[in-house]
């Protein structure tokens, strides 16, 4: 039961990002998040860690259903 909550409130946590994502259409607003990034290490820097974090996060996941 605890697996199931946990899974309809990351799923509303979504669903609530999308809805959000209407009013943030303008490229000024992304323009400004991703100013950091203006070299091509950073920008390595930057995938490199958000696809080490997505595994992390997908193994404790998985672990935490099959185990």
């Amino acid at each position: 039961m605890e697996l199931a909550k946990r899974f309809v409130m990351i799923v509303l946590n979504m669903i609530g990002e999308l809805w959000m994502g209407f009013y943030r259409r303008n490229s000024d607003f992304y323009d400004k998040q991703t100013s950091g990034a203006k070299s091509k290490l950073g920008y390595y820097a930057f995938i490199i860690g958000a696809t080490a974090v997505t595994v992390c996060i997908v193994s404790w996941m998985y672990s935490q259903v099959y185990s």
